[in-house]
């Protein structure tokens, strides 16, 4: 994996350089902007071991109207690993197969299940925002610990879909190796 070794600092000045700058749209959580944030450091050290390794990293977009927005304002355009972002809000099932990451911005347990039953057999990174997202199959969920963003990550899923999270990331997060129960 080629950003095994990243320093702490870089990942640190990379979310405020991408936060520095950028007003809170009007009607998002104060909170939209670091998870898009959050977002753009996983795609930028996560290696997808199966699927297209050119063209653009296509995140799709299902939940609340102004995460999606703001996912839009803030990444669509930037680049990781030498590949354009590209933000879509996801409709439907078929858009899912264009799509390397899924953030998933809803706590209602039936939108995620539907969100993620759409992926099938997809090697998509899901990111979500629901104290149940990994429990309901999701890989990533981000969480506020103590006033500071913060991340699960499930091993299990990462292993099936074929995802490679730099473990220099991984190390500021909880990693769960076993499926819920």
């Amino acid at each position: 994996m080629a950003n095994l070794h990243i320093p702490r600092w870089w990942i640190g000045a990379s979310l405020f350089c991408l936060l520095s700058g950028s007003a809170t749209a009007i009607g998002a959580e104060p909170d939209d902007e670091l998870k898009s944030a959050t977002v753009l450091s996983f795609v930028r050290y996560t290696e997808w071991l199966r699927g297209p390794a050119s063209g653009p990293i296509t995140i799709g977009a299902t939940g609340r109207p102004s995460m999606i927005r703001t996912l839009h304002r803030m990444l669509d355009g930037k680049t990781a690993n030498n590949r354009a972002i590209l933000v879509i809000d996801v409709k439907t099932s078929a858009e899912l197969s264009s799509c390397q990451v899924l953030y998933v911005a809803t706590r209602n347990q039936q939108e995620i299940l539907h969100a993620l039953a759409g992926l099938g057999g997809l090697h998509t990174l899901t990111i979500g925002e629901s104290s149940r997202f990994l429990e309901l199959g999701g890989a990533v969920n981000l969480v506020f610990l103590d006033d500071h963003m913060s991340f699960e990550v499930s091993l299990p899923v990462l292993d099936r879909i074929g995802v490679s999270i730099s473990p220099t990331l991984l190390r500021y997060g909880q990693l769960r190796a076993r499926p819920p129960v």
